[in-house]
């Protein structure tokens, strides 16, 4: 069975990475959807911070779906940022 990993970086003020999971589904479509509705979600977020925000448009929230099967072992790195 392929699972739908819904991620996506939360981190919009300059330098930085904060890598958050969204759900996990068992179907393409409403992982879609969650993806959908998380962008348009974070993009809110961020204009209602007025002139503190950094993002100008909604293609720059990135939120992607991974593909996984279920019960195996994987090593994924979702993303995330230091020094």
């Amino acid at each position: 069975m392929t699972l739908y990993v819904v991620h996506g970086n939360t981190y919009y003020d300059g330098y930085g990475h904060i890598e958050n999971l969204f759900g996990i589904y068992t179907e393409k479509d409403q992982a879609e959807a969650a993806k959908d509705t998380v962008i348009k979600e974070l993009y809110n977020k961020e204009i209602a911070r007025g002139e503190y925000t950094w993002i100008e448009d909604i293609s720059e929230i990135e939120v992607g779906i991974l593909e996984v099967e279920a019960n195996s072992i994987v090593d994924i790195r979702l993303g995330g940022y230091c020094e």
